[in-house]
C-alpha cells in the first residue's frame, strides 16, 4: 500500500482524507454482509467494503473464463470496453490478505490486457468504436477504457515487467497526447456541435466541449500528467474540470441540448468525484454538492431514478423475478451508485438510500471498482444529514412532489426537436409513482413515437419508429405537433397539480389530484382548439409489468408483450396492481415501442414499450376525467 501513496493516489493534505486508504486494499475481516442500513442511517463502512469486495470477487471467474492468451477479455466480437476489467483484476491483485494478493496468474492477465490495448490503437491512439451487435460507430478515444487503463497503470507499474511497463507507458502517452490535443474541445471528431441557442462556430474557432465524455478524459488526463511528469496535462485537466463545474445548472445538472440529462448526469459527478478525490480541489466541491442534491431528489423511493426531465434516457424495463413460492417480484432499474457520492452530505444520503436496495441483490451486478478504490478511510466518511425534499422545484421548469405513498414528477421543459439520435424529443411531461405499485405512469422520452407524447395535435399515426434506419431523419417535418411549445406547472390546491400545455396551436390542461392513499384523479381539458380543426389528444404512458395481463371492463384480457394490439369501447383497464377508469372513446395500445438510439437501426424490443391510453379531446372546456386506483400490494 505504501507504494500506492508514492504513486500519487493518496494525498496527505487535510483537503482529502484518503483516495486509496490502506484499509480499502486489505481483505475484510467481515465474513458476510450484515443487513443493509436502515433508512436515514449512514452506510456501515465495513459492511459496504465487504459487499464491494464480494462484487469484485464475483466478477473474477467470468473474467478469467473469457481471457485469451493474447490479452483479450470478453466474448466475440471483441470491443475495446472488454478490456475495462483489468482494473478489477488489479484491485484484487493488490488486496492485502485476499486470496489473489500478488497472484502471478492475475499479473500475467493484467499485463497481457494492457499489451493488447496497445496493439489495437491506431496511429493516434484511438480505437474502433465497435459494439457487440457488430455495428461500428467510428474511431474514438474510449473514455471509460482510458481512465481505467491509466488508473490500473498507477496501481501496477511497479509490478509490471520492464518491457510491459514500457509498452503500457507508450500506449497511454500516445492516447493521452491525442486526448490533450483534441478531446476536451470542439476539435474532437465526435463533437456534436454547439448547444441549442448557441451560435455555430466560426471557421477555425475552437471552444471547450462540455460533455460527460471529455469530463472523464480530463480526470484521466490529470492522472496521466501526474504519472508521466506532464504539468501541462495536469493544468489543462484542472482548467477543463473548472469549466465543467462552472457550466453546471444552479439546480445541479448539465445539459447536452436543453434541460437535464438525469442518467448521464451521474457520469459527470463520478468524473468530478474522482478528480476531487485525487486533488482535494475545493473549487469543485460545490458542483458535487449541487449535483448530488439533484440526484437525491430525483430518486423514486424504490431506488430508481426519476426519468421525467431526462433528455437522454427513458425509464428502463422492469425485471420480473420469482421467489421460492413462485410469487412475482418486480425489480425496478436501480439508479447507479458511484464514488462521487462520497464527496458531499447529499451524496452520502443518496448512497445510504440506494445501498438498501443494492445490498439485496447479487454483488456481481454492481460496478464496484471506483467505489472500492476511493472508499472513505473511516466510518465518519459516510455520515450525512440530508434527505429528499417534499417539494423539489427547478425554477418554473420542473417539480417533484412527495406525498407518501404517492410521488408526482412534472416537467415543463420544452425545446425544438433535433436529429441527434441521443437527444430525445421532450414530449412526455408527467410521471406518477406509488409506494406499493412502483412507477405507474410516465417513463420518459424517445423519438419518432408520438404516442409517447403527453399531447399531440394532428394524426399521431403519421410517425412510427418501426422500420427506422441509421440514416432516417429523426426530426422530420410532418403535419403533426408532438412536442410541446410551452408548459406551465402549477399547484393550485393542496395535493393537486396542473400542467397547461401548448402545442400546434392547441392548449390543454392536464391535472392530477391525490384523493387518498390509494386513489388519484386525472383530468384532461382542451382549453383552446387547434387551427383548421386538427385533432388534439392526450396520451398517458403506463409502465408494463412482465407477465401481468391487461384486463378490461368487458371481461377480456390482453398481454403486454408480443404483437401490438389496440382496444376501444371499454370503461376501465387493470394492470399490475392498479386500475384506471377511462371514457369509452379512449384508445388503448400495447406495446407501443420507442426508438432505441443505442441499436444501430434504432429498433426496440417489446419489453421497452408502453401501455398507452390515448384520450381524444373534442370539445373545448369539457374535461375528460379518469380515476387511478392502486388495488393491491
Amino acid at each position: 500500500m505504501e507504494n500506492l501513496t508514492r504513486r500519487g493516489f493518496v494525498r496527505t493534505t487535510s483537503l482529502i482524507a484518503a483516495s486509496l486508504p490502506a484499509a480499502s486494499l486489505a481483505w475484510p475481516l467481515v465474513g458476510r454482509a450484515a443487513p443493509p442500513a436502515a433508512a436515514g442511517m449512514p452506510v456501515d463502512r465495513e459492511v459496504f467494503r465487504a459487499f464491494l469486495l464480494r462484487s469484485l470477487e464475483a466478477k473474477l471467474g467470468p473474467i478469467l473464463a473469457q481471457a485469451r492468451p493474447d490479452g483479450r477479455f470478453g466474448t466475440d466480437p471483441w470491443i475495446v470496453r472488454d478490456q475495462d476489467v483489468i482494473l478489477t483484476l488489479a484491485l484484487l491483485y493488490q488486496c492485502k490478505g485476499g486470496p489473489h494478493y500478488k497472484d502471478p496468474r492475475l499479473l500475467g492477465h493484467i499485463a497481457a490486457g494492457g499489451r493488447f490495448l496497445r496493439s489495437r490503437q491506431d496511429a493516434k491512439g484511438m480505437y474502433a468504436f465497435d459494439k457487440k451487435d457488430g455495428s461500428n460507430w467510428g474511431q474514438i478515444y474510449m473514455p471509460w477504457t482510458y481512465l481505467r487503463w491509466i488508473i490500473t497503470f498507477q496501481l501496477m507499474a511497479d509490478d509490471l515487467a520492464p518491457a510491459d511497463r514500457a509498452i503500457w507507458a507508450e500506449g497511454l502517452q500516445l492516447g493521452y497526447g491525442g486526448i490533450a490535443a483534441t478531446e476536451l474541445s470542439s476539435r474532437s471528431n465526435i463533437y456534436p456541435g454547439p448547444l441549442t441557442g448557441h451560435p455555430p462556430l466560426k471557421p477555425g474557432e475552437v471552444i471547450p466541449w462540455i460533455h460527460n465524455i471529455p469530463c472523464h478524459h480530463a480526470a484521466g488526463l490529470f492522472i496521466a500528467g501526474r504519472h508521466f511528469g506532464r504539468p501541462d496535462w495536469q493544468r489543462q485537466a484542472r482548467e477543463y474540470i473548472q469549466l465543467v463545474a462552472a457550466a453546471q445548472s444552479p439546480h445541479g445538472w448539465w445539459t447536452e441540448h436543453s434541460g437535464p440529462v438525469v442518467l448521464y448526469n451521474r457520469v459527470y459527478i463520478e468524473a468530478l468525484g474522482i478528480y476531487h478525490a485525487l486533488t482535494g480541489d475545493p473549487a469543485i466541491l460545490p458542483a458535487l454538492e449541487r449535483g448530488n442534491r439533484f440526484h437525491l431528489n430525483y430518486l423514486y423511493p424504490d431506488g430508481s431514478a426519476i426519468e421525467t426531465v431526462d433528455e437522454r434516457n427513458p425509464y428502463s424495463p422492469v425485471t420480473l423475478t420469482r421467489g421460492p413460492d413462485g410469487k412475482a417480484h418486480y425489480q425496478p432499474p436501480l439508479a447507479g451508485i458511484h464514488s462521487g457520492l462520497y464527496a458531499s452530505d447529499e451524496g452520502r444520503a443518496l448512497l445510504a438510500e440506494l445501498f438498501q436496495h443494492v445490498a439485496r441483490h447479487d454483488p456481481a451486478e454492481l460496478d464496484a471498482d471506483y467505489l472500492y478504490l476511493f472508499l472513505p478511510p473511516t466510518a465518519a466518511g459516510f455520515a450525512f444529514t440530508s434527505a429528499p425534499e417534499r417539494r423539489f422545484r427547478m425554477g418554473t421548469d420542473a417539480l417533484v412532489a412527495r406525498e407518501d405513498p404517492w410521488l408526482v414528477s412534472l416537467s415543463g421543459y420544452c425545446c425544438p426537436r433535433i436529429g441527434n439520435r441521443f437527444i430525445q424529443d421532450r414530449q412526455n411531461l408527467l410521471s406518477i409513482f406509488h409506494r406499493d405499485a412502483g412507477l405507474i405512469l410516465g417513463g420518459g422520452n424517445t423519438k419518432l413515437q408520438p404516442l409517447w407524447s403527453t399531447l399531440t395535435v394532428g394524426d399521431a399515426h403519421l410517425l412510427t419508429p418501426l422500420g427506422a434506419k441509421r440514416e432516417t431523419n429523426l426530426a422530420p417535418n410532418v403535419p403533426l405537433a408532438y412536442t410541446p411549445d410551452h408548459c406551465v406547472i402549477a399547484e393550485p390546491a393542496a395535493n393537486r397539480w396542473t400542467q397547461r400545455i401548448s402545442a400546434g396551436g392547441a392548449v390543454v390542461e392536464l391535472a392530477c389530484e391525490i384523493v387518498s392513499g390509494s386513489e388519484m384523479r386525472l383530468a384532461a381539458t382542451l382549453l383552446q382548439a387547434a387551427p383548421a380543426g386538427r385533432p388534439a389528444a392526450v396520451h398517458l404512458t403506463f409502465i408494463p409489468y412482465p407477465e401481468s395481463p391487461v384486463a378490461f371492463s368487458d371481461g377480456t384480457q390482453a398481454e403486454i408483450a408480443g404483437a401490438l394490439w389496440e382496444k376501444t369501447g371499454v370503461t376501465s383497464v387493470r394492470h399490475h396492481v392498479w386500475q384506471l377508469t377511462v371514457p369509452t372513446a379512449a384508445r388503448l395500445a400495447c406495446p407501443v415501442v420507442p426508438h432505441n438510439p443505442y441499436t444501430s437501426d434504432g429498433h426496440a424490443e417489446a419489453k421497452e414499450g408502453r401501455l398507452v391510453v390515448s384520450l381524444p379531446l373534442a370539445q373545448v372546456g369539457v374535461p375528460t376525467e379518469l380515476k387511478l386506483t392502486v388495488i393491491a400490494a
